[in-house]
């Protein structure tokens, strides 16, 4: 063990300050970046638990993005031939299940059409809200929403996969900031 320290003097450093030894811990490392790949946890909640297990919070933060926005473009990819695959199918519920997501979204997205028919008051197209609509949507740290959920939606949607991943990082970006700023404890300071 002391072999270790004289080869890495910074190490000694970090755990006489009681800091986190990337050496030591790459365990928690490599639970923190799968929990931020797990649909609904996602980078959000992986945030909060790297920080529980005494990580620098700029690198949890960063674990966590970079983790949570992997699936991002095998969801944007993926979805639709898995979906046509389910049409082809010889199990009925397996086809009615791909038939019944394919019209309730087109309902859904038809509805959101209509309200904005003229985009935001004006100011914004109709495409420009949707990829708002969709930021604020895997911006939000709620259960329910993130990046597997937006991707899926910006799938079903037929949103242009370049702006729908545009939209869906920079809310990533932005819940993981969120998730940070909260765990640091930033906002009670503020």
């Amino acid at each position: 063990m002391i072999e270790r320290f004289l080869v890495n003097p910074g190490l000694l450093a970090a755990v006489a300050e009681g800091g986190f030894v990337w050496q030591e811990h790459t365990r928690q490392i490599v639970t923190a970046a799968l929990l931020s790949m797990v649909p609904t946890f996602e980078g959000r909640y992986a945030v909060t638990v790297a920080l529980g297990m005494g990580m620098p919070p700029v690198f949890s933060y960063l674990l966590a993005l970079i983790c949570s926005s992997l699936p991002v473009p095998f969801i944007l990819l993926l979805l639709r031939p898995v979906l046509d695959w389910f049409y082809t199918l010889p199990i009925k519920p397996v086809r009615s299940f791909a038939a019944w997501l394919e019209r309730h979204a087109a309902k859904k997205r038809a509805a959101m059409n209509e309200k904005n028919a003229r985009g935001i008051r004006g100011r914004l197209s109709a495409d420009a809200a949707e990829l708002l609509a969709l930021y604020v949507f895997v911006a939000l740290p709620l259960p329910g929403t993130g990046v597997w959920t937006g991707s899926a939606i910006a799938t079903l949607f037929n949103l242009p996969r370049g702006k729908a991943a545009l939209a869906i990082l920079l809310g990533n970006v932005t819940a993981c900031l969120i998730m940070t700023l909260m765990a640091t404890g930033f906002f009670a300071i503020v």
